[in-house]
C-alpha cells in the first residue's frame, strides 16, 4: 500500500536571478509551478505558508507539502527542475511519512 508522504520545506528565500525577473517573467514561473506541483505531480499544500524572518535569520518562510506516494515526490523535484527553479530559490527540504503507532 502506498504511504502518503509530506515535505517539509525550509525556505531560506530567492536569489538575485529571481529579482532580475520581471513581473510578467514571475507571474509565468508561479503559474508553471503551481501546474507542475498541484496538477502534475498531485501535491497539495496542507499549511498556510508560515512567515518566519521575524524568529530567524535563516529562514524566511515555512511550508509543509502532502504528496499521495513517493513517485509523486520525486515528480514534484522534476517538474520545477524543468523551470530551473532552483536557480531562483535556496531551500531546504525534509521528506517524511506519518508516524504509525
Amino acid at each position: 500500500m502506498a504511504r502518503k508522504i509530506y515535505k517539509l520545506v525550509l525556505m531560506r528565500g530567492y536569489t538575485e536571478a529571481y529579482y532580475q525577473l520581471s513581473p510578467e517573467q514571475k507571474q509565468k514561473l508561479d503559474e508553471d509551478l503551481e501546474k507542475a506541483v498541484l496538477v502534475d505531480a498531485g501535491a497539495k499544500l496542507v499549511t498556510p505558508y508560515y512567515d518566519c524572518r521575524w524568529s530567524t535569520d535563516q529562514y524566511s518562510m515555512v511550508f509543509v507539502m502532502e504528496y499521495p506516494d513517493i513517485e509523486a515526490a520525486i515528480a514534484d523535484s522534476a517538474g520545477v527542475a524543468k523551470f530551473d527553479w532552483y536557480r531562483y530559490v535556496t531551500a531546504e527540504t525534509i521528506l517524511g511519512i506519518e508516524e504509525t503507532a
